[in-house]
């Protein structure tokens, strides 16, 4: 199998970094968390999962397939396992996390994971479950307050995200907020493809490739996305009337592609 685009990324996973992906599958979003994951184990890092179980499943039977006994790892406490919705009824009241109840139930997890010296690696779906309910502002302060318990622990955060990106109802969302709160949005092979698919719409429509002039935003936010992601993002704030033509044809293209 191909290795995930951000690959170096998944598997070197420097302390400090908080990235994300979004894959339009569940199949692809475990191969890269699996990436993740074992890259981690194999390097004696210290490992928090927090997803829902079809998810611990399908990356537990990846983990046995590459020779790893993942409920040893538990037992020893390399590996840790946390159920979003638990984690997410435990941090939140009225709907949205809340710091202090958020700081109370991840702390402990991180700190019993400190003494695999070599590092610790966190991957998450738990603001992707927020925001694939349409929670986007309980999204956004949940990433939010990642960013603040680095502060006082060590690690490096992978936030796996399911989206069609390839949609222009991806873009009514903030999305670049998600930009704001990660230090990297990591690509996929299909971006690259409907990066392309993009250039070649938008020089029918408008005359030029966008990605050009989207990759020149000046919004930092954005300019951390996919280039084909980034230009829809700039269509979206400056041509908005032109992004369902803009998408449509792109999209045809893009499936011609696979064909």
């Amino acid at each position: 199998m191909t290795a995930p685009a951000g690959s170096a990324l998944l598997t070197d996973a420097p302390h400090g970094r908080h990235f994300a992906q979004f894959h339009r599958d569940d199949g692809a979003l475990t191969e890269s968390a699996f990436v993740f994951l074992e890259a981690g184990l194999r390097r004696g890092n210290g490992v928090l999962v927090i997803t829902g179980t079809d998810q611990v499943d399908r990356l537990f039977e990846r983990l046995s397939a590459s020779k790893f006994h993942p409920q040893a790892l538990c037992d020893a406490g390399q590996l840790s396992i946390l159920n979003t919705a638990k984690v997410l009824d435990q941090c939140s009241a009225a709907g949205l996390p809340e710091w202090a109840k958020f700081r109370a139930s991840l702390a402990p997890v991180l700190s019993r994971l400190l003494p695999y010296g070599s590092g610790t690696r966190v991957y998450t779906e738990m603001a992707n479950g927020l925001w694939t309910a349409g929670h986007a502002e309980a999204a956004i302060r949940l990433e939010d307050f990642w960013n603040a318990m680095a502060a006082d622990y060590q690690f490096s955060l992978y936030c796996g995200y399911t989206m069609d990106t390839y949609s222009e109802q991806s873009y009514a969302a903030p999305l670049e907020e998600l930009g704001r709160t990660h230090s990297d949005i990591l690509g996929t092979p299909e971006d690259e493809r409907f990066g392309v698919a993009l250039d070649r719409a938008s020089k029918e429509i408008f005359g030029i490739p966008l990605t050009q002039m989207a990759g020149v935003s000046r919004h930092d936010a954005a300019r951390r996305f996919p280039s084909g992601q980034r230009t829809m993002l700039w269509v979206k704030r400056n041509l908005p009337m032109s992004s369902p033509q803009l998408v449509a044809r792109a999209r045809k293209y893009f499936t011609d592609s696979h064909v």
